[in-house]
């Protein structure tokens, strides 16, 4: 229950910080017609259903988004805390960061530079001490790779590169391949079927298939690791 409520109230506090880079500095307010919101009016979930998704002061519609958003942090909360060992500073801050990047990116179709720079801070507050030689080196390699892919194929935006190539330095590389291959797997499964409904379709959100790509690894690494290595190709 704990862990619902937790996630859903980070998940709210992600949302302001994602919309606003001044957020950290002011009261949370109205996008609409800019009023400072009371405390009973920032309760994630509950405010929303009993406002019926509009604001007190001039009735405008919320974007549903901020309801998504709040959803999904409590309910990745409720996964992760299910595995309560494997729940370590490095996978909070992921998930706190891609889910609400992924919907941003689905509207927009970019990434917040003032997210990216504070992603790569918390990282490195939270994880400075695994970055020994060894795995800067790997995730050089794995940086240089990304920017030779993003110039030979423009198939991917820059924002991704600057997403995933901070990813690199604060996974594994085993983990960052599952990744990877997750994400281009699953991203062009979706285009295609995409494709089907809507012709010419030019480009799609990368962000939310690395943020379901990452949770599924984050979660599932061991198995796919077994299948992948140990059942199909042997």
């Amino acid at each position: 229950m704990w862990s619902l409520i937790i996630g859903s109230i980070i998940g709210s506090f992600m949302l302001c910080v994602l919309n606003h880079e001044s957020s950290l500095l002011r009261r949370s307010h109205c996008l609409s017609c800019g009023k400072d919101l009371e405390w009973y009016e920032l309760i994630p979930v509950v405010s929303y259903i009993v406002q019926r998704g509009r604001c007190r002061g001039c009735r405008r519609l919320i974007p549903v988004n901020h309801l998504v958003i709040e959803l999904l942090f409590a309910l990745m909360f409720l996964l992760m805390t299910a595995q309560y060992d494997e729940m370590t500073p490095n996978r909070i801050i992921l998930i706190c960061f891609l889910i609400p990047l992924a919907i941003y990116d689905i509207h927009h179709f970019r990434i917040p530079n003032h997210m990216i720079l504070l992603f790569l801070l918390l990282l490195l507050i939270f994880n400075f001490h695994q970055l020994t030689i060894n795995h800067l080196f790997i995730s050089l390699f794995l940086i240089v790779m990304l920017h030779l892919f993003y110039f030979l194929t423009h198939s991917i935006g820059y924002g991704d590169v600057k997403l995933l190539s901070i990813m690199s330095l604060f996974l594994s590389w085993e983990y960052f391949v599952y990744i990877f291959m997750l994400t281009y797997i699953t991203g062009g499964v979706a285009a295609i079927i995409f494709l089907f409904y809507k012709k010419g379709l030019k480009k799609i959100p990368l962000v939310p298939f690395i943020a379901a790509s990452t949770v599924i690894v984050l979660l599932y690494f061991y198995e796919l690791h077994s299948i992948y290595f140990g059942g199909f190709i042997n």
